[in-house]
């Protein structure tokens, strides 16, 4: 699972009852920071989780949103074909133990690096929904 590829996931595995797959999710952003040394990639995960934490429940919360930031990046390539970013995320090691990123839908990238880690997981009220 793509889940286990990434540090500091204990939070999100408590959230569900089995980690979803990422697939036809919202894509918030694609940030290069720190020239290009690190890519932060900011979706919601496919549906609201079954086991959230109480005051989530009590806000009224549907959606979450996580953030991922990838360091040490070995390569980035990015287009969009859209003004609104849907798509699905695989997170794998390559055959080097890379982290290898893509994503593919409305917007494609991929992104090789070092390490991710989770940096957030927010709960919040999607409108949309």
């Amino acid at each position: 699972m793509w889940y286990t590829k990434i540090e500091e996931s204990r939070f999100l595995n408590s959230l569900y009852n089995e980690v979803p797959n990422l697939e036809n999710v919202r894509i918030e952003g694609i940030y290069i920071k720190e020239e290009g040394r690190k890519v932060t990639l900011h979706f919601d995960m496919p549906f609201y989780a079954e086991n959230p934490p109480k005051k989530w429940a009590n806000l009224g919360y549907n959606s979450i949103a996580l953030q991922i930031d990838f360091f040490d990046i070995h390569s980035l390539e990015m287009k969009t074909t859209s003004d609104t970013y849907r798509g699905n995320i695989e997170i794998n090691n390559d055959e080097e133990g890379l982290l290898e990123v893509n994503v593919t839908g409305e917007i494609t990238a991929k992104i090789k690096a070092d390490a991710g880690f989770i940096q957030s997981i927010n709960g919040y009220i999607n409108e949309a929904i």
